[in-house]
């Protein structure tokens, strides 16, 4: 008797404490479970995920007129709940599953580097809540999916957006000499350099094989390749010096930590994990990972405590700290920070094979201050003319 007491004086504090929503699904499938026998309208069903998606599906396509369009928006749902979240039945999905789908379906599904337009995104944002509503209507997930699923708003009288996220350039180098103190050389770290110090594209850096790299010459070699194919084919063919101690580290991982490894025609990647070639996922959340500011030192700029941010305790909810960021945003604050410094267009198109028109689009992203110190000096190293009253004197 005692020990029921203690138990409901722990839920009457928790519940006056502001609870998380976590804990009150816990109650209320306590409670659901409790009243299963008396009430079996409460009970939740489970049935396989693809058989739901072809029940959905065939609904949706009977409502709509461009049945192409929506089949393959529900393509690439299907593709995420079977094949990214490995979900087979309806129970098996999570709240971070649902919370998860905008980064996947924006920066990882698509073949190309450059993420899905916001324009777009919103449109599959509302199918997908769409489908979370279906599986609530049928009592095959619970209300609050619903409120995970974030639809972007679009400023349509003032065009599509650009994605202006960008790596911190003071995260980046926490994370490298995080990396270099803590990790040295595990592929962790060898990725995180490589995206640090090339901004290359994910599906670039992922094709290179050992063979691409030559410590002597201190270069990275990208050929396009039908299995691994570049962004523009031979047109992104280049070499890439590495700078600093990049060449050592890569050389410590070869010799002493990369497991033996080969990718299913025979070729030996440059990064794996043991498994074969490393997967567009696995490097998004290794750049999630390690541009959270407080796992490489650096306090949280969020006002959170580490101790109950989801994000600072799970490394698979690392997206959902607001200043992670994925492999493109690291290609663009290291594009950024290039022309920062004076580097001109040409030399970064060379070493991130993005064109100048392209840079200026989408990746050379400065704020207001970054931009009027680009050309501080040029309009104070001006011809002086006495006789102007326009000078900067």
């Amino acid at each position: 008797m005692t020990d029921r007491r203690d138990d409901v004086e722990f839920v009457k504090e928790r519940l006056s404490e502001d609870p998380t929503e976590e804990f009150l699904e816990q109650i209320a499938s306590t409670v659901v479970d409790q009243m299963a026998d008396s009430f079996p309208e409460l009970t939740r069903k489970s049935r396989p995920m693809n058989e739901v998606l072809d029940e959905f599906r065939g609904n949706k396509l009977e409502e709509v007129s461009s049945t192409g369009q929506y089949k393959r928006k529900i393509d690439y749902l299907q593709t995420y709940l079977e094949d990214e979240a490995d979900i087979e039945s309806t129970d098996n999905l999570t709240s971070e599953d649902v919370e998860r789908y905008d980064k996947w379906r924006k920066y990882e599904s698509l073949s190309r580097d450059e993420p899905l337009a916001d324009t777009t995104l919103s449109d599959d944002m509302y199918l997908f809540r769409e489908f979370i509503q279906y599986l609530i209507e049928h009592r095959m997930a619970p209300v609050r999916f619903e409120k995970c699923v974030e639809i972007p708003e679009i400023d349509y009288a003032g065009g599509e957006g650009v994605d202006e996220k960008k790596l911190d350039p003071e995260i980046a180098k926490a994370a490298l000499d995080y990396l270099r103190k803590y990790e040295y050389a595990d592929i962790e770290h060898v990725s995180m350099e490589l995206m640090c110090q090339s901004g290359p594209r994910k599906a670039g850096l992922i094709g290179r094989d050992i063979s691409d790299f030559d410590y002597e010459e201190r270069v990275l070699q990208y050929e396009t390749d039908e299995t691994t194919p570049l962004k523009n084919d031979e047109s992104s063919e280049r070499e890439i010096t590495l700078y600093g101690n990049v060449p050592e580290i890569i050389r410590d991982y070869l010799e002493d930590q990369r497991p033996p490894a080969t990718d299913e025609e025979g070729r030996e990647p440059l990064l794996t994990k043991g498994d074969g070639r490393m997967s567009p996922s696995t490097l998004q959340k290794i750049a999630y990972k390690w541009t959270r500011p407080c796992m490489v030192g650096l306090d949280c700029p969020h006002d959170r405590d580490s101790e109950e941010c989801e994000a600072a305790q799970k490394n698979n909810s690392a997206f959902k700290c607001p200043s992670s960021r994925a492999p493109h945003h690291i290609r663009g604050g290291y594009i950024t920070d290039q022309k920062n410094r004076g580097v001109s267009a040409e030399a970064i198109e060379q070493r991130c094979d993005v064109t100048p028109r392209v840079q200026k689009l989408h990746y050379d992203l400065p704020d207001d201050a970054e931009e009027r110190e680009r050309f501080e000096d040029e309009f104070r190293n001006a011809d002086d003319d006495p006789d102007s009253g326009f000078n900067h004197n």
